[in-house]
């Protein structure tokens, strides 16, 4: 969803590396090899093999209810396909791009910070390992850690909520409401909830930058402005429906945790300091669904 933009309309041309072709969705690349990121050495032979001076990880396990399940007992040690993914691989990939002298860039998230006291800036401190933290962002954070200590010239580019125009392949969070929304099954969205969405085109955009300037350290890529779940789905459905729509309300507080249900920051969200530093066009929330529902109904 993230990785397709980017090959689609950044500046560079791309090879890619994964389970999956990218050419059959018709995205265009110079090279595919098959690699399992689960398979790390197989990854790092992939990595320092490629005649690419630029490696970026945009892939990871992120159903973070499925990787909740995942989550192991505080006396077993971590395994599993998501810790393997998220936590391992970009150490891996890190290491290796270091090793053959290119740049490396990690896609990561807000759910690293445990909610508390966000929104959260480049400055903040990843939040220690607690009950507050799912095991996807504890993963995701694990990476990042990871990442940086192999090579800390790495980029660590953090999103939140990414949502996008049309594409068949994945839906985002945004086009899965407005699906619900003509299914007539919508659910009750969030009052208390803070995060800062991240419109994808603005994350091509940034890397484009950041690859071409060499840009080392954290930067995050959302919304300038905090917005709640329910606050987002009111406008984007008003706006496409074109007159007011009633959104039912609820509370992520008191939403149900454990059984599976992984834990979401409260007020989590991202905030952009560094990339306004650098000069990254960021788009607001509403003005990315105003580009989204353009892009839909044309």
């Amino acid at each position: 969803m993230v990785g397709a933009h980017f090959v689609a309309h950044g500046r560079s041309a791309c090879a890619a590396a994964g389970r999956r072709d990218p050419r059959v969705e018709g995205l265009r690349v110079e090279r595919f090899a098959d690699v399992d990121l689960t398979d790390l050495e197989a990854v790092r032979r992939a990595v320092r093999s490629a005649r690419e001076p630029v490696v970026v990880n945009f892939a990871g396990a992120t159903d973070v209810d499925a990787v909740e399940r995942e989550r192991p007992a505080l006396s077993e040690p971590p395994t599993g396909v998501a810790w393997t993914t998220n936590a391992l691989a970009p150490g891996v990939i890190a290491d290796a791009a270091r090793a053959s002298d290119k740049f490396f860039v990690q896609i990561s998230t807000d759910f690293v910070f445990d909610g508390v006291s966000g929104p959260y800036d480049e400055a903040a401190e990843r939040s220690s390992y607690s009950p507050r933290v799912g095991w996807y962002g504890w993963t995701k954070s694990e990476g990042e850690r990871r990442a940086i200590e192999a090579d800390p010239t790495t980029a660590v580019v953090r999103i939140a909520y990414p949502y996008r125009g049309p594409f068949p392949p994945k839906a985002d969070f945004a086009r899965r409401l407005l699906a619900r929304y003509r299914e007539g099954s919508m659910w009750p969205m969030y009052t208390d909830q803070v995060i800062t969405p991240t419109w994808i085109p603005d994350i091509t955009t940034a890397l484009d930058r950041l690859i071409a300037a060499r840009v080392s350290g954290v930067v995050h890529v959302a919304s300038p402005e905090p917005t709640t779940p329910f606050e987002f789905a009111s406008e984007l459905l008003s706006v496409y429906a074109r007159r007011p729509v009633e959104v039912s309300s609820g509370r992520l507080a008191e939403a149900p945790t454990g059984g599976g249900h992984a834990p979401r920051p409260l007020r989590g969200g991202l905030v952009p300091a560094r990339a306004r530093t650098l000069g990254l066009p960021l788009t607001s929330w509403r003005s990315g669904i105003a580009q989204l529902v353009a892009e839909v109904r044309a």
